[in-house]
């Protein structure tokens, strides 16, 4: 029985990006996405160039060899057509591209993977992550000197080992070739998703039964954990029809690939746009989160692993460990501040007699700082009205022999009327 394709997806910019710099297609038979490095000039330029030519190969193919020859042509061409730009337009130098892409050959998923946005599949409720990074966190996780967990927290966890575009050497790719049945997902998606809302979180979404409620609800959670990043999510079913032609209606492009690709014969216009105020504030502020390129066969490499010595750091506890040390110091503040307000003393009111108070009458978020020291027998109503009224606003004391001293006088001033 043959299998027909349906699809959904989206691109967003998030809620830091000033662009959208993530680019995808979604067609008959390929599938594809891909992610503009955003520490690089032209990062939405690159992934514009190089899906919209992978897009060409969007065909019917006899089989996944044939498919895979087609894909891995396509992403090579994409990536000379970069190299070329850049020889071109010198000011987009360093602009590169992840991408994975998808062929559909009857019941095969032929995928081709470079860099680190991913694909998952879901079968039987369970989800499983197909694609493995190219990255430099990926690198220490198999080499044993960080886990999984602590790759989420690691300062370089943005370097990227593989991509398509201004590198010195000729791009690798991954291909996985999967046999896909009835009810199968596959899950294309950014690192905007994946390196944010975490694989349970993404499993228990790919279940929805609505593809589009999915695919929203997708988008949703990766801006409830901040969307630092562009997300680009593509969620691709296969369903048993009895129509051999039967496929998903029309073609998508998304983010960056939605537009057409225009490049100024020179840098004037990108340098006016980039060092405008607005430009150069949202690009201080996206700085933290930038992607950089880190051959795989460069030298430093090993050096660069060799520098843990063996030794698994858990970032996440050096967060939580800086963080119990602000609230202790915040907590010590706090206390200086509260220890303070214990050498001040003051004359209020305490029911209906005058009474001293020690530490400071005022109070914040429901906490006082004072409490009753000693009560006295002189009533209040037996005092002047301006007495009484400074009394109950409180007569400040500079210590507790000030105070005492405050009170005699007013008793005495009560005895001499």
């Amino acid at each position: 029985m043959a299998l027909k394709l349906v699809s959904v997806s989206k691109s967003d910019k998030g809620k830091v990006r000033s662009s959208n710099q993530d680019s995808g297609y979604s067609g008959v038979n390929l599938f594809v996405v891909a992610d503009g490095m955003g520490g690089h000039a032209g990062g939405d330029i690159a992934s514009a160039i190089a899906t919209q030519h992978v897009a060409k190969v969007d065909d019917v193919y006899q089989d996944g060899e044939l498919a895979i020859g087609a894909l891995l042509n396509a992403m090579r061409e994409a990536n000379v057509k970069l190299t070329e730009t850049v020889s071109r337009f010198g000011y987009l130098a360093g602009m590169g591209t992840t991408m994975d892409a998808v062929l559909i050959t009857g019941h095969l998923a032929n995928i081709a993977h470079i860099g680190d946005s991913r694909v998952y599949l879901l079968r039987d409720n369970t989800m499983t992550q197909i694609t493995k990074d190219h990255t430099f966190v990926q690198k220490l996780v198999d080499s044993g000197k960080i886990t999984e967990e602590e790759a989420l927290y690691h300062p370089r966890r943005n370097v990227l080992m593989r991509v398509l575009g201004d590198a010195s050497e000729e791009p690798e790719f991954d291909i996985h070739q999967i046999e896909i049945r009835d009810g199968d997902r596959l899950l294309l998606c950014s690192d905007g998703l994946c390196s944010y809302v975490p694989a349970p979180i993404i499993e228990e979404n790919m279940r929805v039964a609505n593809l589009d409620e999915a695919i929203d609800l997708l988008i949703d959670e990766a801006k409830e954990y901040g969307a630092p990043d562009n997300v680009t999510v593509l969620i691709l079913e296969a369903r048993e029809t009895t129509e051999q032609n039967e496929a998903s209606v029309g073609i998508t492009w998304l983010g960056s690939a939605a537009n057409e690709v225009v490049i100024k014969s020179n840098s004037a216009g990108r340098i006016l746009e980039i060092f405008s105020p607005v430009r150069w504030l949202e690009a201080f502020r996206d700085s933290a989160s930038k992607e950089a390129f880190f051959s795989e066969k460069d030298p430093a490499l090993a050096k660069a692993i060799d520098e843990f010595g063996g030794k698994v750091r858990n970032w996440k506890l050096r967060g939580l460990a800086l963080f119990v040390i602000l609230g202790l110091v915040s907590g010590a503040s706090l206390w200086g501040v509260y220890a303070y307000t214990q050498t001040r003393y003051y004359l209020g009111v305490e029911d209906g007699k005058v009474a001293i108070y020690q530490g400071i009458k005022e109070s914040f978020a429901g906490f006082g700082f004072s409490k009753l020291y000693e009560k006295s027998s002189l009533d209040l109503t037996s005092l002047p009205d301006f007495q009484q009224e400074l009394l109950v606003r409180s007569i400040s004391a500079d210590s507790l022999s000030d105070a005492k001293a405050k009170l005699e006088q007013i008793i005495e001033s009560t005895n001499n009327g």
